[in-house]
C-alpha cells in the first residue's frame, strides 16, 4: 500500500510554459509598461515552475505498508519496523467511526512481549497495536484481509465507543469561552504604542525647535524609524487575526474545539481524562482510553507519546492568562486540569457535568 508522494513534472511544465508565454508576449509589445508587466508576471510563473523542478529532482521518500509471505513491514524512507506472521494471531481492519470508506490496520500479537520488540506501533485497547500513519480505502482493506487470511487470521475488532454518558444533543451548552490562541497581548501593544508616541513626539519637537546642526537630522531619522516600526508591529498584529493564520480554542461545558485554517479537532469531555497547559504555552490532553486513535485518526499528528496529544500551536501569553482564568470553571470534575506544571486554581463552582 503505497503513499509515496509523486513528483511535480506536469505542473512544473505547465507553469514554465505559461510563464514563458507571458514573458514572450510582454517582450513583443511595443510599449514599455506591457513589457515590464509581462516580465514580472511571467517571471513569477517561471520561478514557481523552477521551484517545482527543484523539488522533483530528488528521489521521493518511500512511504509504504508492505504485506508479503514473510509478514508486515512499514517503510518510510527505510524499514521502520517489520512483523513476522508467526508473531501475530490475527489482523483486524476496522473502519473509522463515521467514515465508512476509511480503514485502519490493527495487529493482534501472540504474546505480551510483542511490544518489547516493536516500538513503532501504537497500543490500543484489548492488547492490539495500531499501524500508525496510514489509512486504507475499502479496496485496500479487502486486499489486506485477503493476504492476512492466508498467513495469520482475520479478526473482527469493534472500536471501543466513547465513555458512557448523556448524549451531546441532550446536554445544553451552559457557558463557553473563545480564545485567540496566537493573539497578541493588547496591554503590551498599547504600552508599545504609548512609548513610540512619546518617542516620536519628542523627536519631532527636537527636530523642529532644537538647535541647528546634527540634532535635527538625527531626530528626523528617529521619527522615521518610529513610524516604520509602528507600521511593522501593527502589520504583524493585524495578520494574527487573518483566517489563514489565526488559531482558535473554544472551551465549553461540553468539550473543546481547536480550529485553524487547515485543521479542526473537536472533542467532548467524555473522551478526555486529563488536560494540562505547560509553562511554555503548549496545551496537551490525554484520552480516556487507548482506542482514541482509532476513533480520531485526524488527531494522530498530535500524538506525543505516553498517551499524550499536543495541539500544534502554543498559546500566547494573553491566551494563557485567559485559559487559566476561564478553563477551571468550564471543565467537569472528571477531567484533571494542570496549569503551568502545578495545581490548577480552584473556583467556587467547577463547571457543569
Amino acid at each position: 500500500m503505497s503513499r509515496t508522494a509523486g513528483r511535480h513534472w506536469i505542473l512544473a511544465g505547465v507553469l514554465l510554459a505559461v510563464g514563458a508565454g507571458i514573458v514572450w508576449l510582454g517582450l513583443s509589445a511595443s510599449q514599455q509598461s506591457p513589457r515590464v508587466a509581462g516580465c514580472v508576471f511571467g517571471g513569477g510563473f517561471v520561478l514557481l515552475g523552477l521551484i517545482l523542478v527543484a523539488r522533483s529532482l530528488p528521489e521521493p521518500v518511500v512511504d509504504e505498508l508492505v504485506l508479503d509471505a514473510s509478514g508486515i513491514s512499514r517503510v518510510v524512507g527505510g524499514v521502520v519496523w517489520a512483523v513476522r506472521w508467526g508473531e501475530l494471531t490475527a489482523v483486524a481492519v476496522p473502519a473509522e467511526p463515521g467514515r465508512a470508506h476509511s480503514f485502519r490496520v490493527v495487529l493482534e500479537p501472540v504474546d505480551a512481549r510483542f511490544a518489547e520488540h516493536h516500538r513503532g506501533l501504537t497500543p490500543v485497547a484489548g492488547g492490539g497495536f495500531l499501524v500508525p500513519g496510514i489509512t486504507l480505502s475499502a479496496a485496500e482493506a479487502g486486499r489486506v484481509r485477503e493476504i492476512s487470511g492466508k498467513y495469520a487470521g482475520i479478526a473482527e475488532r469493534p472500536v471501543t465507543p466513547v465513555a458512557p454518558g448523556p448524549h451531546r444533543a441532550s446536554v445544553p451548552e451552559l457557558d463557553h469561552v473563545s480564545i485567540h490562541v496566537n493573539g497578541w497581548d493588547r496591554r503590551k501593544v498599547l504600552l508599545f504604542d504609548f512609548v513610540m508616541a512619546v518617542l516620536g513626539i519628542g523627536a519631532y519637537v527636537a527636530a523642529e525647535f532644537g538647535p541647528a546642526g546634527f540634532l535635527p537630522t538625527g531626530c528626523r531619522i528617529v521619527l522615521g524609524a518610529v513610524v516604520v516600526l509602528l507600521g511593522v508591529v501593527h502589520a504583524f498584529e493585524f495578520n494574527s487575526h487573518k483566517r489563514q493564520l489565526r488559531a482558535d480554542l473554544r472551551l465549553s461545558n461540553l468539550g473543546f474545539r481547536w480550529t485553524t485554517y487547515t485543521r479542526k479537532l473537536e472533542l467532548g469531555w467524555r473522551e478526555v481524562a486529563e488536560l494540562r497547559l505547560l509553562a511554555d504555552g503548549n496545551l496537551e490532553f490525554r484520552p480516556v482510553d487507548l482506542d482514541f486513535p482509532l476513533r480520531h485518526g485526524d488527531a494522530e499528528h498530535f500524538a506525543r507519546g505516553a498517551g499524550w496529544y499536543r495541539l500544534p500551536r502554543r498559546l500566547s501569553s494573553a491566551a494563557m492568562r485567559r485559559f487559566a482564568t476561564r478553563a477551571p470553571a468550564l471543565l467537569p470534575r472528571e477531567v484533571a486540569l494542570t496549569i503551568g506544571g502545578g495545581a490548577p486554581p480552584t473556583p467556587i463552582t467547577r463547571g457543569a457535568t
